[in-house]
C-alpha cells in the first residue's frame, strides 16, 4: 500500500479520496502518524529547519515538499507547522512568464527554481486545519499568476522513490481532494499582490489568505 495505491497518473478525484483514506488508514495503523514519519524521533524538532532533511522531491514536475515550524509566537492558533509544496519552473509552460521573477540582489546561497503552489497548514495534533497563500519572498519563488499555476496542478504527483511512501502518497491526495481551495487562494494571493505588493518583497506581507479546512467534509468528499 505504500507508494502502490495508484499509478503513476493524474488522481481522479474518487481515486484521490480513495488515496488520502488509505495511506491516512495506513499511517496510523502502523504506529507511525504523519509527524513522527517527518520529524526526528531522538531530537527536539528546530524551529525553521526543512522536515524531512532536505527537500523531498519527485516526478516528472519536479514535485517537491517540505515542512517547517515558525517559532510560537508566529505561528497561526492551533498550529504545529506546515508544509510548503511546489512545483518546478521547468514544469511551466513555455508560453507563460512569472509575474515577478526573483531579485538577482537578493540571491545569497544557490536558488531552487520552484513555483509555489500553496501551503498546508498542521494542527498540533497532526491534523490538516487550512490552506493559505503566501507572498512571493517567504519561498523566494518564480511567482506565476494564478491561472498558470492552476493549469499545472494535476501535475504535482509525490509519488516516487524519495521521502517516506505513505506521506508521498497523502500529500499527493490532499493536493488533489482540495483543488479548488487551492485555486481560491492562488487567485487570492494574485489579488492581494497587485493591490497591496506588485513587487513581491513587502515583509509586512507574508500571509496571502487562509482557507480552513473542515475534516468531515474533507474525509467524505467524493
Amino acid at each position: 500500500m505504500t507508494g502502490q495505491i495508484l499509478q503513476q497518473s493524474e488522481p481522479a478525484a474518487s481515486d484521490a479520496q480513495q488515496l488520502l483514506m488509505r495511506s491516512t488508514e495506513a499511517m496510523f495503523a502502523s504506529g507511525m502518524p504523519l509527524m513522527n514519519r517527518l520529524l526526528p524521533s531522538d531530537t527536539p524538532a528546530e524551529i525553521w529547519e526543512h522536515y524531512p532533511l532536505g527537500d523531498v522531491v519527485n516526478g516528472a514536475a519536479g514535485s517537491r515538499y517540505f515542512y517547517h515550524s515558525h517559532p510560537p509566537a508566529e505561528r497561526a492558533e492551533g498550529e504545529h507547522g506546515h508544509f510548503h509544496i511546489f512545483i518546478d519552473k521547468t514544469a511551466m509552460s513555455d508560453a507563460t512568464a512569472p509575474l515577478i521573477d526573483p531579485p538577482a540582489e537578493n540571491l545569497k546561497q544557490p536558488r531552487a527554481d520552484v513555483v509555489h503552489i500553496a501551503a498546508l497548514s498542521i494542527s498540533l495534533q497532526g491534523l490538516p486545519i487550512a490552506w493559505f497563500g503566501v507572498n512571493r519572498w517567504v519561498t523566494d519563488e518564480w511567482l506565476y499568476p494564478a491561472e498558470d499555476v492552476i493549469a499545472q496542478l494535476d501535475r504535482f504527483d509525490m509519488r516516487g522513490q524519495n521521502g517516506d511512501p505513505l506521506v508521498n502518497d497523502w500529500l499527493t491526495a490532499m493536493v488533489a481532494v482540495s483543488r479548488q481551495q487551492i485555486h481560491r487562494q492562488l487567485r487570492l494571493r494574485d489579488q492581494v499582490l497587485m493591490a497591496k505588493d506588485p513587487s513581491g518583497e513587502d515583509r509586512s506581507i507574508e500571509v496571502t489568505g487562509i482557507d480552513p479546512i473542515d475534516l468531515e467534509v474533507l474525509f467524505s468528499a467524493e
